[in-house]
Parts: C-alpha cells; sequence; structure tokens
C-alpha cells in the first residue's frame, strides 16, 4: 500500500490540463518566458487553419486578454471544503524572527533587517484565516528564539498573544530556547531556559478559551509544576477525539517515561507527538549522536523507546532541520508518518532566512488524507515542489470515535 502521494498538478493548480499555474508560487523548474492566457493558448494554430479574417477576431480577443488577471487557487479550493475537515497550523522554527542580539541572519544576508513582523504576521494570518480554513490549533516546532534571550522572548509573546484568545496553540522547546552560553554564543549547554516564564501553564490552564483542551486536573497537563517543556493538550476535530503532546528538546529517559504513561492512559485519543529534533537533515534517517552538550534521546532513540510502542501515534512534528518525511511501521502495524519542517537557512533564494514559510496541514476525513501545503503569509507564496506539497494516508472516516 502507498502511504505517501505527491498532490498531482491537478490537484495544485485547479486547471484539468495538468498544467503548472503561475501567479505566486515557487517552482523548481525554469519559468514560462510570459503568462499565457487559457482562451488564446491555441491562438496559431486556429489562425493556420482559418485565415487571415479569424485572425483580426483573435486578435482584438488578446488585447482585451492581455488585461484580464488569471487568478491561481491555491492547492484546494476552501469551498470544496468538506464540512469535517479541518486544519493544523505548523510553526517552524522561528529563531531568526525573533534574534535581536546576534542578528545570524543579517550576517549571510546583510540586506534583511529586523524580521520580527515574519513572526508577527504568522499568528495574524492564523487569526484572519481560523474561520475559512476551520483551524483548529496551532502548533510551534521549537526554536522559537535564538539565544533564550529576554528580548527574544518577548517578541514571541507578542506574536502569540495575538491568537491567544481566537486559536488554540502548542509550543514545543528547541536546542536555540534553552542552555546558551554567551562565553561560547551556543545553546543546549544545559536545560535552562526563559521559556516557562513567558509561556506559564498559568497562562494556559486558566483561560477559558482553552477549557475543552484539558481534562478536569489541569495540572497533570504538565509534566513538571510550573514548566511547559512537556505538556498534552486535547482536541475534538472532525468527529475525532486527539491528543496532542509536547516533548522538550532530546527528550530524557524519565520524560519517555511520562509520554509512554500519558499516551497509554489515553490509548483512545489519537496521538501527534511535537519534538523538536527528530529527523535529520539527511533524507529518510532520524537524528543519531549529536554535537549538543546536554545529554537526552535522539530521534532514533525516540522512536524505539517511545513512538514505536504505540498504536494510537499517527504523526511525528518536528523541525530543526530543513524539510523531511519520513513513514515507518509501529510495533502494532500502525503507520507514523513523521514530518519536518524548518525554514531559517534554506535552499533556494525565495526562502532566504525563513521569509515566514508555514506548513498548513489539512485534515480531510472524508477522503482519509492529510493534505499539506507550504505558504508565507509574509510573501503570499505557496512552495509547490514535491517536498513541500503532499498528501499522506490516514484513515480516519470508516472509524470515526
Amino acid at each position: 500500500m502507498v502511504f505517501i502521494r505527491t498532490l498531482s498538478l491537478i490537484e495544485r493548480s485547479g486547471r484539468s490540463d495538468g498544467a503548472e499555474p503561475m501567479g505566486n508560487h515557487v517552482w523548481d523548474g525554469a519559468q514560462p518566458s510570459r503568462m499565457e492566457c487559457p482562451l488564446c493558448s491555441n491562438f496559431w494554430n486556429f489562425v493556420t487553419v482559418r485565415g487571415f479574417a479569424v485572425f483580426a477576431w483573435c486578435l482584438a480577443l488578446m488585447v482585451s486578454c492581455s488585461d484580464m488577471k488569471v487568478d491561481v487557487p491555491p492547492l484546494r479550493k476552501e469551498s470544496d471544503r468538506n464540512t469535517d475537515s479541518f486544519t493544523l497550523i505548523v510553526l517552524p522554527d522561528t529563531q531568526g524572527y525573533a534574534d535581536v542580539r546576534h542578528k545570524e541572519t543579517q550576517k549571510h544576508w546583510p540586506e534583511i533587517g529586523d524580521q520580527r513582523s515574519c513572526f508577527f504576521k504568522q499568528t495574524e494570518w492564523i487569526k484572519e484565516n481560523k474561520q475559512t480554513r476551520n483551524i483548529a490549533m496551532a502548533i510551534h516546532v521549537g526554536d522559537i528564539t535564538q539565544t533564550d534571550h529576554d528580548e527574544e522572548w518577548k517578541i514571541a509573546d507578542t506574536a502569540f498573544k495575538t491568537i491567544d484568545q481566537q486559536v488554540p496553540y502548542l509550543l514545543c522547546s528547541g536546542n536555540h530556547d534553552m542552555g546558551y552560553s554567551p562565553r561560547d554564543r551556543k545553546t543546549s549547554h544545559s536545560r535552562a531556559s526563559r521559556f516557562s516564564s513567558y509561556f506559564t501553564p498559568s497562562r494556559f490552564t486558566k483561560n477559558p478559551f482553552y477549557d475543552s483542551h484539558f481534562g478536569s486536573n489541569r495540572n497533570l497537563h504538565f509534566r513538571e509544576a510550573g514548566r511547559i517543556e512537556n505538556y498534552y493538550l486535547f482536541l475534538k476535530a472532525g468527529g475525532m477525539k486527539f491528543l496532542i503532546l509536547s516533548l522538550e528538546f532530546k527528550p530524557r529517559d524519565e520524560t519517555l517515561a511520562w509520554a509512554n504513561q500519558v499516551v497509554e492512559q489515553y490509548s483512545d485519543h489519537r496521538t501527534i507527538v511535537v519534538t523538536h529534533a527528530f529527523l535529520m537533515g539527511k533524507e529518510g534517517e532520524r537524528t543519531g549522536v549529536d554535537g549538543y552538550p546536554v545529554k537526552g534521546n535522539s530521534g532514533e532513540s525516540i522512536w524505539k523507546k517511545f513512538v514505536s510502542l504505540h498504536e494510537n501515534i499517527f504523526l511525528v512534528l518536528s523541525g530543526h532541520a530543513m524539510e523531511g518525511l519520513l513513514t515507518s511501521q509501529g510495533k502494532h502495524g500502525n503507520i507514523v508518518h513523521q514530518v519536518q519542517a524548518d525554514y531559517w537557512y534554506w535552499d533556494v533564494p525565495e526562502i532566504k532566512a525563513g521569509s515566514g514559510f508555514l506548513r498548513i496541514l489539512t485534515f480531510r476525513p472524508d477522503e482519509n488524507s492529510i493534505d499539506i501545503q507550504t505558504y508565507s503569509p509574509v510573501t503570499d507564496t505557496f512552495l509547490t515542489r514535491p517536498k513541500s506539497a503532499f498528501s499522506l494516508d490516514y484513515q480516519m472516516q470508516s472509524d470515526k470515535d
């Protein structure tokens, strides 16, 4: 059985002839030299057969068409959305947008100034599109900041206040969010972090907007009192019950033991695991031994000690190292999709320093699929290459909860 399918050109462009659309899209291939009006695309063949009289008529039509705007639809028209469909938004590493201390982005691209507006536009877009896209939750996959600096956390705090009362969100800590050493200008020397100072558990437990995302004892959702590095939220969407679990960077054995208990306790919930570093930049491999001083489990160890053991885990979301995708079979024969996205440093000029790109995960129970799009509200651009726009098979409709 094929569990991963790339969106066809017809799905992406909305055109029956399979041609690639233009507009605000980034392509792998060469750009056509000009935009062809669809009404005039067969013009020259037509002229050859019909003669000069028709030529004059078509010439007038071409002039009128030159002023025509040809709208390019997104990967799927929202008007076609089934009523059970819903969306999760994934925010990849925002470290560059918050970096006001080292300004690493400006060292690579001097022409780029302060980028905090990219962060703000992302959450503003989430707020503005919560109804049209039926956004059920936003998820940050870590590296919220660059150096765990107060000013950086203030930027993140401002960004998320935009959706505090609009769209529920779950956060994950990355290596750049902890243990920063001014001496060697590196992170993850320890697990010390300001994360829980700016995003305290009470920010969520005392917010009535999150009532449906907690159980009867909200404090039990957090592994450590007063800390947000490891916690979970509930989500009901599309007629199904979900558990969204956030784990610290390189989770420790005791953290994985806690996670195992939580997922087993809620075995009737479809589970999504969020952790910052799980896949490598090299395609098809999980992280292994690394050079970070802090001790903990690699992606491969997380898989063996935790993810692969539970039948109800179907998705792992991570950041840290470019785009990645791996589909594996758990111990119970269940399929687990592992999806990675990080656009800070990237491989084509259009995406330099992140450019506000985020992931749109549209769950379609009627089709038993999850459509994944990559979009920037900053540049109003979709990435449509296969590794940025694809669909995952996931059984939903036949056994709704």
